[in-house]
């Protein structure tokens, strides 16, 4: 079986910025796995016309985000509705932070709107609180039992993202 194509969504892969440690950690735990091939799509770089075909392109979607004023950042709403038909019938996953919440209030904003795109949200979110220095100069969690959340949010989105891949390719989704 060949491996399931996981698009990474980050708003910008800036140096020493939080989400770029993030995701940049994450991409690592990703490329462990030989049930997935990455493709990390930076909103900062990627022209918004490539977008809807990376998104069709992939089996599978994480988003990276933070948490602004208790919702989830007006670019990457822009980012999401310029897709459309790509995501339904995707499953989708988040890694959240910001704040007391540890951007959860943006995750659930985001299951709010995926829910209207047609895509599946599961439930494992990876959720960062206060992130200040939650992981090492060297990119490493400082919560050990982080990994494990993660591995757990991958192995719950592959399950998903084979049945709809197979049902996407048999059985043009009906929106």
């Amino acid at each position: 079986m060949h491996p399931l194509r996981l698009a990474l969504l980050v708003r910008n892969s800036e140096p020493g910025k939080f989400g770029t440690v993030l995701a940049e950690w994450f991409a690592r735990e990703v490329e462990r796995r030989d049930d997935f091939k990455l493709d990390l799509i930076d909103l900062s770089r990627t022209p918004t016309a490539d977008l809807p075909a990376r998104i069709d392109e992939a089996d599978a979607i994480v988003i990276v985000s933070p948490e602004y004023n208790h919702g989830y950042p007006g670019d990457l709403k822009t980012a999401i509705d310029s897709v459309r038909r790509p995501w339904y019938a995707k499953p989708v996953a988040f890694i959240v932070y910001g704040g007391r919440s540890g951007g959860l209030r943006a995750a659930e904003q985001l299951r709010q709107v995926f829910g209207e795109l047609h895509a599946v949200t599961i439930r494992e979110t990876l959720s960062f609180h206060q992130p200040t220095d939650p992981f090492t100069p060297d990119g490493t969690p400082q919560d050990p039992t982080t990994p494990a959340a993660a591995a757990t949010l991958l192995t719950q989105l592959a399950w998903w993202s084979r049945p709809l891949r197979e049902a996407r390719t048999t059985t043009p989704y009906p929106a």
